[in-house]
């Protein structure tokens, strides 16, 4: 009975040893200076190497103003005319960049392409018309290659993309004016009537864009953009007829037309979801024995 508990003991105090000496076997530790905790794995290739962002995948929210180029064919002797208005705007997009050097972007954006009406007399009269407010852009972007593209950092990119406007082809809004003039003395009035007809395209159209961008690292996930962005339509998607009848007889006619060509100031707030990245160039160095 003894002899039996003897060789337990033999047995069992190697095997004790050797698990404690496998404990951290999944989780290497490498050497430090003498008193200094030793680098996790991370540690060691950061402190030794340069990480480097293959690429990177992001949402964000865009918030702008956006102006349109409206084009009118005729101002009823000086009746009427136009102007480029100016609105608010936002869009969501998704975007993928990769090596910190070229990046693809896909936008949905809710902005209205707008028609302006004025017409002119002693109290002017200001109307507004719009699209279906609904647009798709697909855009690419270049950093401006300033100091190592490898980094993610604040820079400037520029950018080209292409996009569409899914028009439905309804009618949006139709107005009625009415007045009357002095034909001349004991020779009564004329009745003038003045119709506003606005309908959207029936079919999508297309637009460029051509974009310039700052952006800036805020945090560990998330950037920061100030863009301007100029696009050029294809395409009328948005058409106001015009209508100018004296005594009930047709006159003259004029059309507004709204492609989407303008400007786009804005701001993006982006939050990068996955990153993949490396890390190369290690500088390591062994001592010779």
């Amino acid at each position: 009975m003894r002899f039996s508990f003897t060789l337990l003991l033999l047995f069992t105090a190697p095997a004790s040893v050797f698990c404690q000496g496998n404990v951290d076997y999944y989780s290497p530790m490498f050497p430090r200076p003498v008193g200094s905790n030793a680098y996790t794995p991370e540690a060691f290739l950061k402190r030794f190497g340069e990480e480097k962002v293959y690429n990177r995948w992001y949402f964000g929210v865009d918030g702008f103003v956006r102006t349109d180029k409206n084009r009118l064919t005729n101002t009823f002797d000086e009746l009427i005319s136009t102007e480029s208005p100016a609105a608010y705007g936002w869009s969501a997009v998704v975007g993928w960049v990769g090596n910190e050097d070229w990046g693809i972007e896909a936008e949905y954006a809710r902005s209205a392409i707008h028609n302006v009406l004025l017409i002119n007399e002693d109290n002017s009269l200001h109307y507004k018309f719009t699209n279906d407010k609904n647009s798709l852009m697909l855009r690419g972007k270049r950093r401006l290659l300033f100091g190592k593209t490898s980094l993610r950092r604040s820079a400037f990119w520029i950018g080209a993309g292409v996009g569409i406007v899914p028009n439905s082809g309804k009618q949006m809004e139709y107005r009625e004016f009415y007045g009357y003039r002095q034909k001349g003395r004991w020779q009564g009035v004329d009745t003038l009537a003045m119709t506003s007809d606005t309908r959207t395209n029936p079919h999508a159209t297309g637009f460029a864009e051509a974009n310039l961008e700052y952006v800036v690292k805020i945090a560990k996930g998330v950037d920061m953009s100030f863009f301007t962005r100029k696009q050029w339509g294809f395409a009328n998607s948005l058409t106001t007829t015009l209508e100018y009848y004296v005594n009930q007889q047709k006159t003259q006619t004029a059309v507004i037309q709204g492609d989407g060509s303008g400007w786009k100031f804005g701001v993006s707030l982006r939050y990068v979801f996955l990153i993949g990245k490396g890390l190369e160039n290690l500088n390591l160095k062994y001592d010779e024995e």
